[in-house]
């Protein structure tokens, strides 16, 4: 195991004119002992508090002290299933430290036994018979994961968001046959972006009398071989294309909006969305008809 200093610097160390924020063993990282100091750098960086409890369970489950590169290797070989979020909790973590002021070099060493794991662009974009049998299936679902994957067809939302707005909602505004409601406001420019739903999901959402959790939610769609929420999201895009809906109006409605957008520019993406959004409801509509939901 890699745990002495003379492998990486065999020369003298020359002086710094900084010192390591936490205290570092030489050469050797324990993420338990420095937890907490973790957490508030990872809230200062911005990552979603759903992010941040992944990178903790994926470290408290597989990682230990690591005094160098093998102790990477065999923290990454033992895993199979959910390697790539390992990989990329361990990048956070290696970042953590960086910041901190542990040596670079040392960390770009177990930077460098990371395995490649795919992180680009899924592709894959769900056909209308998956959405149709996962509907039809649909309906046997807890009232409260219905109104939730409901709400992810006709939205476009992310899984977060669309929990967030469930769990969060008091009501809506009825616009051209469907509804809308504000779901974030953009600090800076005090500018919302909206959630867009047919009727149908809006009386499922009234039903609704408990909290929705991410964690749970994810897994049961999982379970039971639903369609997934980010394929959802990526149906709903290109079928509003599809139907005519300008690409800059259909980010709108999935809540795609530069928070550096002008807000002439904002209020016409509001009024279109208002104008569009009905071909896409009547589209899906036609879909929960064809499936029996």
């Amino acid at each position: 195991m890699w745990c002495s200093g003379r492998d990486l610097n065999p020369g003298p160390r020359l002086e710094r004119p900084w010192k390591p924020t936490v205290s570092i063993p030489s050469l050797s990282l324990n993420w338990r002992n420095h937890k907490e100091m973790l957490v508030k750098w990872m809230v200062s960086r911005g990552y979603s508090d759903q992010y941040r409890k992944d990178v903790l369970r994926y470290l408290s489950r597989y990682v230990g002290e690591i005094c160098g590169p093998s102790d990477v290797i065999d923290v990454c070989s033992n895993v199979q299933r959910g390697r790539r979020h390992l990989v990329l909790a361990l990048r956070v973590l290696f970042n953590f430290y960086e910041a901190m002021g542990v040596d670079r070099e040392f960390l770009q060493a177990l930077r460098d036994a990371l395995p490649k794991v795919k992180c680009g662009i899924d592709l894959k974009i769900p056909s209308e018979s998956e959405i149709v049998e996962s509907l039809r299936r649909l309906i046997r679902a807890p009232l409260k994961y219905q109104a939730l994957y409901s709400l992810l067809l006709d939205s476009g939302l992310r899984l977060i968001e669309a929990i967030r707005m469930i769990n969060s909602f008091d009501g809506a505004e009825s616009v051209n046959g469907f509804y809308r409601c504000a779901l974030a406001m953009f600090r800076g420019e005090k500018q919302a972006y909206y959630c867009h739903f047919t009727e149908a999901t809006y009386r499922l959402i009234l039903k609704v009398d408990e909290k929705i959790d991410y964690g749970s939610a994810f897994c049961y769609y999982k379970k039971m071989g639903y369609v997934r929420p980010k394929y959802l999201r990526k149906f709903v895009f290109d079928k509003m294309v599809e139907l005519g809906i300008p690409e800059s109006v259909a980010d709108f409605i999935e809540g795609r909006v530069p928070r550096t957008i002008g807000a002439k520019h904002y209020m016409a993406l509001a009024r279109q969305s208002g104008e569009y959004y009905p071909r896409f409801a009547e589209y899906v509509n036609a879909l929960r008809v064809k499936a029996g939901f």
